[in-house]
């Protein structure tokens, strides 16, 4: 399959996609696998679940820019709307899941994620305030704090998806 057959694929469908890029001989693929497998069971018909293998198809992994694996990229209307590298949790890929199939977009990250980088920032914050370290460790602070909301920042958003639309109008442009 090529970028162009993946993207016709894609449009065809109504449903959410989660397409799922593996290999045989990686573990966490394996773990994952069968938790994808069951939950497209169970939000069949809301929610479909495409499996490629890195291996068959190196030339659309190339082309979708893929470099790990696992990775899952999500697909609304034919547009992804979310990338995740490597294996995540059982409650987490439910929780996509469950997101999808209610037509909401899935957090980037989860609850439990979110809530450990704040903490580790606000750590960060109080050594750089009492130990006298100063600004460099406040801007780490800073930088894992806002690592923690940035999917929920508005500018980001906007700048982010200006940014999207800029690299396909460069990618449209190549193509002869």
């Amino acid at each position: 399959m090529n970028l162009s057959e993946f993207q016709a694929r894609l449009r065809t469908y109504d449903l959410p996609v989660v397409v799922d890029i593996w290999a045989p001989w990686c573990l966490p693929c394996r773990v994952t696998r069968p938790v994808l497998q069951r939950l497209a069971q169970t939000y069949q018909g809301q929610v479909a679940l495409w499996e490629i293998n890195a291996e068959a198809h190196p030339e659309l992994l190339r082309d979708l820019k893929v470099y790990g694996i696992p990775t899952l990229i999500v697909y609304r209307d034919g547009q992804e709307i979310i990338r995740h590298i490597g294996a995540k949790a059982e409650a987490e890929l439910s929780e996509m899941f469950h997101h999808l199939a209610e037509g909401k977009t899935p957090p980037r990250i989860s609850a439990r994620e979110r809530l450990i980088r704040i903490v580790v920032a606000l750590v960060l914050a109080v050594i750089a305030w009492s130990g006298g370290v100063g600004w460099p460790l406040f801007v780490l602070a800073g930088l894992v704090l806002f690592s923690a909301v940035y999917d929920r920042c508005p500018v980001w958003q906007t700048i982010t998806s200006w940014m999207r639309g800029m690299s396909k109008k460069q990618d449209t442009e190549r193509v002869p």
